[in-house]
């Protein structure tokens, strides 16, 4: 029994690092001060697959924004998870899920500000996300420059974790992106983060980079592709990332 619990935790923050990405747009680490606009929803659909320290981690994970103000956004995200882990062995169902919102409070061009933060909650099925009845608040300030053909983010961010299998509870997360728009379809993007390590017994923090595009199909709808590679061993060894976004009125 103790030797499946310390891979429970174990398993707790592989997910929390292989998953470390998921408050910005799609492929991106980095999230940008963007909103949809009044009346306006984007769906995104993200899938990644990751490989950790013995583990093979599937996430399918949607997001719902939606504009209630030209500045103002509120954004649902479930997940779905499917781990192959050591021990465990195979591991599918619900994961937690984030109750957000988003809102650009500054813009003077080429310069923007603006804050996402959140709940998430624990939708997750058995050890796939926090215990029953814990949440976690999140925060992240984020600040975008566009300096048309490129456009650069910086993000700094906090979470909140509950006690639990080792859990460290203060998070904190750092990071900053590039993008260059090749033409009016294709964009190129880089980004890289540093994320606390949700592990408590591991004092080294997750570090990792992306390389990655995003192709126009047409207006409103775009498809990327992402690869994430560690930058030191307290990283997922690799992650793909395939996601496509729609938006329009609704």
């Amino acid at each position: 029994m103790h030797k499946k619990r310390t891979w429970r935790g174990r398993l707790l923050g592989a997910l929390a690092v292989a998953t470390s990405p998921a408050f910005a747009g799609h492929p991106m680490l980095s999230e940008d001060t963007g909103t949809q606009g009044t009346g306006n929803a984007e769906l995104e659909l993200g899938y990644a697959w990751s490989q950790d320290h013995g583990a093979s981690i599937f996430l399918f994970q949607p997001q719902l924004s939606y504009g209630i103000s030209p500045t103002f956004d509120l954004i649902i995200q479930p997940s779905w998870t499917i781990v192959d882990a050591p021990d465990t062995g195979r591991e599918r169902g619900l994961g937690d899920s984030n109750l957000d919102f988003k809102w650009r409070f500054y813009g003077t061009a080429p310069w923007s500000l603006g804050v996402r933060a959140g709940l998430q909650v624990p939708t997750a099925h058995a050890d796939l996300g926090l215990p029953a009845h814990r949440i976690s608040p999140h925060g992240i300030l984020v600040v975008t420059g566009d300096f048309n053909p490129f456009t650069v983010d910086f993000n700094v961010g906090y979470s909140r974790m509950p006690d639990y299998l080792g859990a460290r509870p203060d998070l904190f997360h750092f990071s900053a992106a590039a993008q260059y728009a090749l033409n009016e379809r294709l964009f190129l993007v880089l980004d890289t983060a540093v994320d606390s390590n949700p592990d408590s017994r591991h004092s080294m923090p997750p570090a990792v980079a992306l390389a990655g595009f995003i192709y126009t199909a047409r207006p409103g709808l775009d498809f990327d592709l992402g690869y994430r590679s560690r930058l030191n061993t307290a990283a997922p060894i690799r992650q793909y990332l395939l996601g496509i976004t729609y938006r329009g009125a609704l």
